[in-house]
Protein backbone atom coordinates (compact mmCIF):
# COMPACT_ATOMS: atom_id res chain seq x y z
CA UNK A 1 0.00 0.00 0.00
CA UNK A 2 1.47 3.36 -1.03
CA UNK A 3 1.66 5.97 1.71
CA UNK A 4 3.07 9.46 2.03
CA UNK A 5 3.99 10.57 5.53
CA UNK A 6 3.74 14.25 6.46
CA UNK A 7 6.43 16.48 7.87
CA UNK A 8 4.47 18.65 10.34
CA UNK A 9 7.25 21.22 10.55
CA UNK A 10 7.16 21.97 6.83
CA UNK A 11 6.92 25.69 6.11
CA UNK A 12 7.15 27.59 2.87
CA UNK A 13 7.54 31.35 2.51
CA UNK A 14 4.57 33.28 1.14
CA UNK A 15 4.25 33.96 -2.57
CA UNK A 16 2.77 36.88 -4.43
CA UNK A 17 2.21 34.86 -7.60
CA UNK A 18 -1.20 35.56 -9.11
CA UNK A 19 -1.85 33.26 -12.01
CA UNK A 20 -4.91 31.33 -10.98
CA UNK A 21 -8.57 32.19 -10.50
CA UNK A 22 -12.20 31.66 -11.36
CA UNK A 23 -13.56 32.99 -14.61
CA UNK A 24 -14.52 36.52 -13.69
CA UNK A 25 -16.02 39.69 -15.01
CA UNK A 26 -13.71 42.62 -15.74
CA UNK A 27 -13.37 44.83 -12.66
CA UNK A 28 -15.36 48.08 -12.91
CA UNK A 29 -13.32 51.09 -13.97
CA UNK A 30 -11.60 52.66 -10.98
CA UNK A 31 -12.18 49.68 -8.69
CA UNK A 32 -9.60 49.36 -5.94
CA UNK A 33 -7.07 46.56 -6.14
CA UNK A 34 -7.86 43.64 -3.79
CA UNK A 35 -6.03 43.63 -0.48
CA UNK A 36 -5.40 39.89 -0.50
CA UNK A 37 -4.07 37.52 -3.11
CA UNK A 38 -7.08 35.86 -4.72
CA UNK A 39 -5.42 33.26 -6.86
CA UNK A 40 -2.45 30.97 -6.51
CA UNK A 41 0.07 29.91 -9.08
CA UNK A 42 -0.94 26.70 -10.82
CA UNK A 43 0.55 23.53 -9.41
CA UNK A 44 -0.29 20.02 -8.29
CA UNK A 45 -2.48 19.93 -5.16
CA UNK A 46 -2.06 23.67 -4.64
CA UNK A 47 -5.75 23.99 -3.66
CA UNK A 48 -6.77 22.06 -0.54
CA UNK A 49 -10.43 21.86 0.56
CA UNK A 50 -10.80 20.50 4.08
CA UNK A 51 -14.25 19.48 5.34
CA UNK A 52 -13.70 19.51 9.10
CA UNK A 53 -17.31 18.62 9.93
CA UNK A 54 -20.39 17.35 8.13
CA UNK A 55 -22.71 18.85 10.73
CA UNK A 56 -24.95 21.74 9.71
CA UNK A 57 -28.07 23.28 11.22
CA UNK A 58 -29.58 23.80 7.74
CA UNK A 59 -30.96 21.42 5.12
CA UNK A 60 -30.71 23.49 1.94
CA UNK A 61 -32.37 21.95 -1.09
CA UNK A 62 -29.28 22.54 -3.23
CA UNK A 63 -26.62 21.24 -0.81
CA UNK A 64 -24.19 18.79 -2.38
CA UNK A 65 -23.34 17.22 1.00
CA UNK A 66 -26.42 15.00 0.88
CA UNK A 67 -26.51 12.11 3.37
CA UNK A 68 -23.31 13.37 5.00
CA UNK A 69 -25.42 16.02 6.77
CA UNK A 70 -27.29 13.31 8.64
CA UNK A 71 -24.09 11.43 9.44
CA UNK A 72 -22.59 14.68 10.82
CA UNK A 73 -19.06 13.37 11.29
CA UNK A 74 -16.51 15.71 12.87
CA UNK A 75 -12.82 15.31 12.12
CA UNK A 76 -10.78 15.06 15.36
CA UNK A 77 -8.46 18.01 15.79
CA UNK A 78 -5.33 15.85 15.78
CA UNK A 79 -6.42 14.40 12.44
CA UNK A 80 -7.10 17.90 11.11
CA UNK A 81 -3.53 18.97 11.88
CA UNK A 82 -2.04 15.78 10.43
CA UNK A 83 -4.12 16.16 7.26
CA UNK A 84 -3.19 19.81 6.84
CA UNK A 85 0.50 18.95 7.27
CA UNK A 86 0.33 16.11 4.73
CA UNK A 87 -1.24 18.18 1.96
CA UNK A 88 0.97 21.15 2.74
CA UNK A 89 3.92 18.86 2.08
CA UNK A 90 2.26 17.67 -1.14
CA UNK A 91 2.17 21.27 -2.41
CA UNK A 92 -0.89 22.84 -0.78
CA UNK A 93 -0.85 26.62 -0.74
CA UNK A 94 -4.46 27.79 -0.78
CA UNK A 95 -6.67 26.19 1.89
CA UNK A 96 -10.44 26.42 2.14
CA UNK A 97 -12.02 25.20 5.40
CA UNK A 98 -15.60 23.95 4.91
CA UNK A 99 -18.39 21.78 6.29
CA UNK A 100 -21.33 21.16 6.72
CA UNK A 101 -21.00 24.37 8.63
CA UNK A 102 -17.31 24.53 9.62
CA UNK A 103 -17.84 26.96 12.50
CA UNK A 104 -19.83 24.25 14.31
CA UNK A 105 -16.61 22.31 14.83
CA UNK A 106 -15.46 22.85 18.45
CA UNK A 107 -11.86 23.47 17.29
CA UNK A 108 -12.70 25.75 14.37
CA UNK A 109 -10.59 28.71 15.52
CA UNK A 110 -7.68 26.41 16.34
CA UNK A 111 -7.92 24.93 12.83
CA UNK A 112 -7.70 28.35 11.19
CA UNK A 113 -4.68 29.34 13.27
CA UNK A 114 -2.96 25.97 12.76
CA UNK A 115 -3.24 26.38 8.98
CA UNK A 116 -1.32 29.63 9.14
CA UNK A 117 1.30 28.12 11.41
CA UNK A 118 1.80 25.22 8.97
CA UNK A 119 2.56 27.68 6.18
CA UNK A 120 -0.63 27.84 4.10
CA UNK A 121 -0.30 31.12 2.27
CA UNK A 122 -4.02 31.72 1.76
CA UNK A 123 -6.58 30.51 4.32
CA UNK A 124 -10.24 30.83 3.32
CA UNK A 125 -13.46 29.64 4.87
CA UNK A 126 -17.00 29.18 3.57
CA UNK A 127 -19.85 29.60 6.08
CA UNK A 128 -23.61 30.03 6.21
CA UNK A 129 -23.04 33.16 8.32
CA UNK A 130 -25.65 32.37 10.97
CA UNK A 131 -25.33 33.27 14.67
CA UNK A 132 -22.91 30.48 15.68
CA UNK A 133 -20.57 31.47 12.85
CA UNK A 134 -20.78 35.12 13.83
CA UNK A 135 -19.66 34.28 17.38
CA UNK A 136 -16.67 32.30 16.10
CA UNK A 137 -15.63 35.06 13.70
CA UNK A 138 -15.62 37.53 16.60
CA UNK A 139 -12.77 35.52 18.10
CA UNK A 140 -10.73 35.75 14.90
CA UNK A 141 -9.13 38.63 13.03
CA UNK A 142 -9.06 39.69 9.36
CA UNK A 143 -5.38 38.70 9.27
CA UNK A 144 -6.35 35.07 9.97
CA UNK A 145 -7.94 34.79 6.51
CA UNK A 146 -7.24 35.67 2.91
CA UNK A 147 -11.02 36.08 2.70
CA UNK A 148 -14.27 34.78 4.14
CA UNK A 149 -17.03 33.45 1.85
CA UNK A 150 -20.64 33.57 3.02
CA UNK A 151 -23.20 31.43 1.22
CA UNK A 152 -26.27 33.39 0.11
CA UNK A 153 -28.84 31.89 -2.24
CA UNK A 154 -30.90 34.89 -3.27
CA UNK A 155 -31.00 38.65 -3.44
CA UNK A 156 -33.96 38.80 -1.06
CA UNK A 157 -35.26 37.03 2.03
CA UNK A 158 -38.10 35.43 0.06
CA UNK A 159 -35.77 33.58 -2.31
CA UNK A 160 -32.91 32.84 0.08
CA UNK A 161 -35.21 31.63 2.88
CA UNK A 162 -37.06 29.32 0.46
CA UNK A 163 -33.76 27.44 0.02
CA UNK A 164 -32.22 27.81 3.50
CA UNK A 165 -35.09 28.29 5.93
CA UNK A 166 -37.15 31.12 7.50
CA UNK A 167 -35.18 34.02 8.92
CA UNK A 168 -31.81 32.89 7.57
CA UNK A 169 -31.36 35.77 5.12
CA UNK A 170 -31.68 38.46 7.81
CA UNK A 171 -29.39 36.55 10.18
CA UNK A 172 -26.76 36.01 7.49
CA UNK A 173 -26.83 39.67 6.43
CA UNK A 174 -25.98 40.69 10.03
CA UNK A 175 -22.81 38.60 9.77
CA UNK A 176 -21.89 39.92 6.33
CA UNK A 177 -22.30 43.51 7.50
CA UNK A 178 -20.29 42.89 10.68
CA UNK A 179 -17.43 41.20 8.81
CA UNK A 180 -17.22 44.04 6.30
CA UNK A 181 -17.20 46.63 9.07
CA UNK A 182 -14.41 44.78 10.89
CA UNK A 183 -12.21 44.82 7.79
CA UNK A 184 -12.50 41.21 6.62
CA UNK A 185 -12.26 40.65 2.88
CA UNK A 186 -15.85 39.40 2.72
CA UNK A 187 -17.32 37.63 -0.29
CA UNK A 188 -20.63 36.06 -1.20
CA UNK A 189 -20.93 32.72 -2.95
CA UNK A 190 -24.22 31.80 -4.59
CA UNK A 191 -25.49 28.50 -5.94
CA UNK A 192 -27.69 29.24 -8.96
CA UNK A 193 -30.73 27.10 -9.79
CA UNK A 194 -33.98 27.59 -11.64
CA UNK A 195 -35.48 28.53 -8.28
CA UNK A 196 -33.36 31.65 -7.79
CA UNK A 197 -31.76 32.46 -11.15
CA UNK A 198 -33.53 35.82 -11.52
CA UNK A 199 -33.52 37.07 -7.95
CA UNK A 200 -29.91 36.09 -7.19
CA UNK A 201 -28.67 38.76 -9.58
CA UNK A 202 -29.82 41.24 -6.93
CA UNK A 203 -26.96 40.04 -4.72
CA UNK A 204 -24.68 42.42 -6.61
CA UNK A 205 -26.74 45.36 -5.36
CA UNK A 206 -26.74 43.96 -1.81
CA UNK A 207 -22.97 43.51 -1.98
CA UNK A 208 -22.47 47.10 -3.11
CA UNK A 209 -24.45 48.37 -0.14
CA UNK A 210 -22.61 46.29 2.46
CA UNK A 211 -19.05 46.58 1.17
CA UNK A 212 -18.64 42.99 -0.03
CA UNK A 213 -15.62 42.70 -2.33
CA UNK A 214 -16.87 39.99 -4.68
CA UNK A 215 -19.88 37.84 -5.56
CA UNK A 216 -19.21 34.41 -7.02
CA UNK A 217 -21.82 32.38 -8.88
CA UNK A 218 -21.73 28.68 -9.66
CA UNK A 219 -24.36 26.39 -11.12
CA UNK A 220 -26.21 23.96 -8.88
CA UNK A 221 -24.89 20.42 -9.19
CA UNK A 222 -27.57 17.76 -9.04
CA UNK A 223 -25.66 15.71 -6.45
CA UNK A 224 -26.17 15.34 -2.71
CA UNK A 225 -29.53 16.85 -1.73
CA UNK A 226 -29.80 18.09 -5.30
CA UNK A 227 -30.89 14.57 -6.23
CA UNK A 228 -34.12 15.38 -4.44
CA UNK A 229 -34.85 18.46 -6.53
CA UNK A 230 -33.74 17.73 -10.10
CA UNK A 231 -36.33 20.21 -11.34
CA UNK A 232 -34.13 22.98 -9.93
CA UNK A 233 -31.07 21.94 -11.93
CA UNK A 234 -30.13 24.04 -14.95
CA UNK A 235 -29.42 22.63 -18.38
CA UNK A 236 -26.27 23.94 -20.12
CA UNK A 237 -28.17 26.37 -22.41
CA UNK A 238 -30.00 27.79 -19.38
CA UNK A 239 -26.74 28.34 -17.51
CA UNK A 240 -25.15 30.06 -20.50
CA UNK A 241 -28.17 32.35 -20.77
CA UNK A 242 -27.83 33.18 -17.06
CA UNK A 243 -24.14 34.02 -17.53
CA UNK A 244 -25.05 36.41 -20.35
CA UNK A 245 -27.56 38.19 -18.08
CA UNK A 246 -24.94 38.25 -15.34
CA UNK A 247 -22.50 40.08 -17.60
CA UNK A 248 -25.12 42.75 -18.27
CA UNK A 249 -26.20 43.07 -14.64
CA UNK A 250 -22.65 43.31 -13.28
CA UNK A 251 -21.79 46.34 -15.39
CA UNK A 252 -21.35 49.54 -13.39
CA UNK A 253 -21.21 47.94 -9.96
CA UNK A 254 -18.37 48.42 -7.51
CA UNK A 255 -18.52 44.79 -6.43
CA UNK A 256 -16.63 42.42 -8.69
CA UNK A 257 -18.27 39.28 -10.03
CA UNK A 258 -16.80 35.84 -10.68
CA UNK A 259 -18.47 32.82 -12.19
CA UNK A 260 -17.54 29.29 -13.18
CA UNK A 261 -18.00 28.67 -16.92
CA UNK A 262 -18.89 24.93 -16.61
CA UNK A 263 -20.05 24.84 -20.25
CA UNK A 264 -19.33 26.94 -23.32
CA UNK A 265 -20.52 27.50 -26.84
CA UNK A 266 -18.22 25.76 -29.28
CA UNK A 267 -17.12 29.14 -30.64
CA UNK A 268 -15.86 30.18 -27.19
CA UNK A 269 -13.41 27.35 -26.75
CA UNK A 270 -10.62 29.01 -28.70
CA UNK A 271 -10.73 31.87 -26.19
CA UNK A 272 -10.53 29.44 -23.27
CA UNK A 273 -7.70 27.55 -24.98
CA UNK A 274 -5.80 30.82 -25.37
CA UNK A 275 -6.21 31.38 -21.63
CA UNK A 276 -4.50 28.07 -20.95
CA UNK A 277 -7.46 25.73 -20.51
CA UNK A 278 -6.12 22.18 -20.38
CA UNK A 279 -9.32 20.23 -19.92
CA UNK A 280 -10.38 18.14 -16.93
CA UNK A 281 -8.78 19.36 -13.71
CA UNK A 282 -8.89 15.79 -12.49
CA UNK A 283 -5.99 15.04 -14.81
CA UNK A 284 -4.00 18.07 -13.72
CA UNK A 285 -4.47 17.22 -10.01
CA UNK A 286 -4.62 20.87 -9.01
CA UNK A 287 -6.90 20.31 -6.04
CA UNK A 288 -7.88 17.86 -3.33
CA UNK A 289 -10.98 17.74 -1.09
CA UNK A 290 -10.75 15.78 2.17
CA UNK A 291 -13.76 14.66 4.25
CA UNK A 292 -13.95 13.67 7.94
CA UNK A 293 -14.09 9.98 7.01
CA UNK A 294 -10.71 10.40 5.32
CA UNK A 295 -11.89 10.13 1.73
CA UNK A 296 -10.02 12.52 -0.55
CA UNK A 297 -11.45 13.54 -3.94
CA UNK A 298 -10.03 15.59 -6.78
CA UNK A 299 -13.39 16.24 -8.48
CA UNK A 300 -16.27 17.56 -6.38
CA UNK A 301 -18.78 16.30 -8.95
CA UNK A 302 -17.91 12.76 -7.81
CA UNK A 303 -18.48 13.27 -4.07
CA UNK A 304 -21.48 10.90 -4.13
CA UNK A 305 -19.39 8.07 -5.58
CA UNK A 306 -16.76 5.60 -4.34
CA UNK A 307 -14.28 6.85 -6.94
CA UNK A 308 -12.19 8.84 -4.46
CA UNK A 309 -8.53 9.44 -5.29
CA UNK A 310 -7.11 8.50 -1.89
CA UNK A 311 -7.91 7.94 1.78
CA UNK A 312 -6.32 9.79 4.70
CA UNK A 313 -5.40 7.82 7.79
CA UNK A 314 -5.91 9.43 11.22
CA UNK A 315 -2.15 10.02 11.51
CA UNK A 316 -2.00 11.89 8.19
CA UNK A 317 -0.76 9.21 5.78
CA UNK A 318 -2.15 9.36 2.22
CA UNK A 319 -3.21 5.94 0.95
CA UNK A 320 -3.99 5.83 -2.77
CA UNK A 321 -7.27 4.15 -3.70
CA UNK A 322 -6.21 0.96 -5.49
CA UNK A 323 -9.75 0.15 -6.58
CA UNK A 324 -11.52 1.90 -9.45
CA UNK A 325 -10.98 5.59 -8.80
CA UNK A 326 -11.09 9.08 -10.24
CA UNK A 327 -7.75 8.76 -11.96
CA UNK A 328 -8.97 5.76 -13.96
CA UNK A 329 -12.03 7.74 -14.99
CA UNK A 330 -10.16 10.92 -15.92
CA UNK A 331 -7.46 9.21 -17.96
CA UNK A 332 -9.84 6.71 -19.54
CA UNK A 333 -11.54 9.59 -21.34
CA UNK A 334 -8.31 10.23 -23.26
CA UNK A 335 -8.66 7.04 -25.29
CA UNK A 336 -10.82 6.91 -28.45
CA UNK A 337 -13.17 4.49 -26.71
CA UNK A 338 -13.58 6.92 -23.83
CA UNK A 339 -14.64 9.91 -25.90
CA UNK A 340 -17.91 11.34 -24.62
CA UNK A 341 -19.36 12.44 -27.93
CA UNK A 342 -17.43 10.35 -30.43
CA UNK A 343 -16.29 13.25 -32.58
CA UNK A 344 -14.72 16.07 -30.61
CA UNK A 345 -16.18 19.50 -31.36
CA UNK A 346 -13.21 21.37 -29.92
CA UNK A 347 -10.10 19.23 -30.46
CA UNK A 348 -7.71 22.06 -29.61
CA UNK A 349 -9.02 22.55 -26.10
CA UNK A 350 -11.50 19.88 -25.00
CA UNK A 351 -8.94 17.18 -24.15
CA UNK A 352 -11.43 14.47 -23.27
CA UNK A 353 -14.37 16.49 -22.02
CA UNK A 354 -15.95 15.81 -18.62
CA UNK A 355 -16.02 12.07 -17.87
CA UNK A 356 -17.71 12.78 -14.53
CA UNK A 357 -20.82 13.91 -16.42
CA UNK A 358 -21.22 10.38 -17.75
CA UNK A 359 -21.09 8.98 -14.21
CA UNK A 360 -23.41 11.51 -12.56
CA UNK A 361 -25.79 12.50 -15.36
CA UNK A 362 -25.58 9.38 -17.52
CA UNK A 363 -24.68 11.49 -20.54
CA UNK A 364 -22.16 14.06 -21.67
CA UNK A 365 -23.24 17.63 -22.34
CA UNK A 366 -21.33 17.61 -25.62
CA UNK A 367 -23.46 14.70 -26.83
CA UNK A 368 -26.73 16.24 -25.62
CA UNK A 369 -26.27 19.75 -27.07
CA UNK A 370 -24.94 20.28 -30.59
CA UNK A 371 -23.27 23.64 -29.99
CA UNK A 372 -22.16 23.22 -26.37
CA UNK A 373 -19.04 21.60 -24.97
CA UNK A 374 -18.14 21.01 -21.32
CA UNK A 375 -15.64 23.26 -19.60
CA UNK A 376 -14.40 21.56 -16.44
CA UNK A 377 -16.74 22.88 -13.73
CA UNK A 378 -13.72 23.19 -11.44
CA UNK A 379 -11.56 25.05 -13.94
CA UNK A 380 -10.55 28.52 -12.89
CA UNK A 381 -10.14 30.77 -15.89
CA UNK A 382 -8.73 34.26 -15.96
CA UNK A 383 -9.94 36.00 -19.12
CA UNK A 384 -8.19 39.20 -20.17
CA UNK A 385 -9.77 42.32 -18.68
Amino acid sequence: MTTFLPNPSLRRPGSDADAYGHARMPAPAGAAAPQHIERVEYGRFRNVYLYITEACQLRCSDCYMGARLERALKMPYEQIVATLAAWRQMGGSKLTVLGGEPTLHPRYEDTIRAAGQLGYEHVITTSNGLGPARRKFRRLDPSDFAYVQISVDGGSAATHDAVRGPGTFADTMVTVKELCERGFDTRIICTVSKRNETDCLGLIDVADELGVSLVKYHVMSVIGRGHGSPEDGMEPPEWLEFCARLHDRAAGHRTRVWYQPTWARRSEMDRFAAEGYRGCIGRTLDRISVFPDGRAYVCSFLFDTDLHFATMTPDGAIELNKRQNEWDLFTGALTPAGSGCGTCKAPGSCMGGCPAEQVVDGRSSCAAHDDIVPVCRLWKSSPAN
